[in-house]
């Protein structure tokens, strides 16, 4: 099983390969925010939050993405490298269907 560090790693390396900024998030002001901000080339933005299989959101976590959504902003929870780069890859596929494929 993998942790969710080695699963960002490869999700970000994958997502740089394909042309995405992936940028570590880190709040200054408040714990618990997501890991990764991920944008492509379009200005499509997905926040993730990497975690193993069997890895809890914390109580932080779940209130700071809580807060997130009151905001209509989603955050994604990515267990595994293949769920990873199905996110990525989804974007991906948004971005050429507005011809920056």
């Amino acid at each position: 099983m993998m942790k969710g560090s080695e699963v960002e790693k490869e999700v970000c390396a994958y997502a740089e390969r394909v042309g995405f900024m992936s940028i570590k998030f880190r709040d200054l002001s408040r714990a618990g925010g997501p890991d990764r901000l991920f944008i492509s080339n379009t200005g499509n933005v997905a926040f993730v939050e990497f975690k193993s299989p069997s890895e809890p959101v914390s109580v932080r976590q779940d209130d700071y993405i809580m807060d997130l959504k009151k905001h209509y902003v989603t955050v994604n929870i990515i267990r595994d490298v293949d769920a990873g780069i199905n996110l990525i890859s989804q974007m991906a596929s948004q971005d050429a269907l507005r011809g920056w494929g």
